[in-house]
């Protein structure tokens, strides 16, 4: 009796235990993970599909609204998702979609001048990429009609972006095409005789800077434009077409100062401001103390319309932030003359070395 009772509940326990296995589980499938966007979106554009709202869709799954919005007029609603898996089950995200009026047009970020030899082709679109406010999206095109890579010359290429709503961003850059590349080897081949002539060695930093800013504050005329493609054939150019705009007289003189040993840094306009006013800006930091203790001054013998040398000499940052405030482009926007992103730099030193102020 005792094996009896003991076979009955091993049969009722793999009994039990089958119907476990084969019962289907109540366990909720997991939610895929995904990543939905909150859109900004022109109110005079077509809806967006619910697509737009999410960054990317899991393999075998879709995507679709839970309900379809028949919303025109400006403010932020709530966008409901419902996502389905390979196995036909359904989950709900939650987005945003905001309408506004959009009459801001697109930002085109990256551009620089650029320059080609005879024959060969360019990467007009390589580092150049157009934002806009909206999520709607942004065409950017390249109008180079007038260039012929065959000729020798400067030419003006057309960078044009258009948001969704028609807002349009135009921009001109130029294109020099070369017959050959200009080495460092030959920039200081034309550079050392000058060095030769205006630098001697018992001079201090601060007096070889002098030097040189006097050079090339006196022998590069003023031109609205110039090859920025890179500092040293822009320097070159410097030297044999004695003309050239603010990177010219930056290139030259960086080039000097590389050649001797002064330390310096590269320093341009913020590309958020050049986008506003379409004028860039270049020129150095440069340092007349020693390596252990720094002694940081700005540094730009590029001639301004509105102030007289020695302005742009060993400069502080209180001295450049003055300039700024006062000075104003055609538009009458100040404030803008010397921004750039003080993050990537140290502080100038506070000592007034040259006391112009405009």
């Amino acid at each position: 009796m005792q094996y009896t009772k003991r076979f009955t509940t091993l049969v009722l326990a793999m009994i039990l235990a089958v119907s476990l296995f084969l019962l289907p589980s109540c366990k909720q499938p997991e939610a895929p993970t995904i990543e939905t966007k909150d859109l900004i979106w022109p109110v005079s554009v077509p809806l967006p599909t619910a697509e737009r709202f999410v960054t990317s869709v899991p393999e075998g799954c879709s995507v679709r609204l839970a309900e379809q919005y028949h919303i025109s007029a400006l403010g932020t609603y709530p966008v409901s998702l419902i996502l389905t898996d390979a196995d036909g089950n359904e989950f709900t995200y939650t987005a945003s979609l905001t309408l506004i009026n959009d009459t801001t047009p697109p930002t085109i970020n990256g551009l620089r001048d650029l320059v080609a030899y005879l024959g060969g082709t360019v990467s007009y679109f390589s580092g150049v990429t157009a934002t806009d406010d909206c999520d709607a999206g942004v065409t950017l095109t390249v109008d180079t009609e007038n260039v012929n890579l065959k000729e020798l010359g400067v030419y003006d290429v057309i960078y044009r972006a258009t948001d969704a709503a028609g807002n349009v961003t135009e921009l001109r850059r130029t294109l020099s095409v070369y017959e050959k590349e200009i080495t460092e080897e030959m920039l200081y081949e034309k550079l050392d005789s000058i060095l030769a002539s205006i630098i001697s060695d018992n001079m201090s930093t601060k007096q070889k800077l002098r030097a040189i800013y006097d050079y090339v504050y006196e022998n590069v005329a003023y031109v609205s434009t110039s090859d920025k493609s890179s500092w040293v054939r822009a320097a070159y150019n410097g030297i044999v077409e004695r003309s050239g705009d603010c990177f010219t007289y930056f290139a030259l003189a960086k080039a000097m100062m590389e050649r001797i040993g002064i330390e310096n840094m590269d320093i341009e306009r913020s590309p958020e401001v050049v986008a506003i006013v379409d004028e860039r800006h270049y020129w150095s930091l440069v340092n007349i103390g020693s390596e252990t203790e720094p002694k940081w001054y700005h540094f730009d013998a590029c001639h301004l319309n509105d102030i007289s040398r020695p302005w742009g000499f060993l400069m502080t940052d209180d001295q450049l932030l003055q300039y700024s405030d006062k000075r104003e482009n055609k538009d009458g926007i100040s404030g803008y003359f010397y921004s750039y992103n003080t993050a990537l730099y140290p502080a100038s030193a506070n000592e007034i070395i040259t006391a112009v102020y405009p």
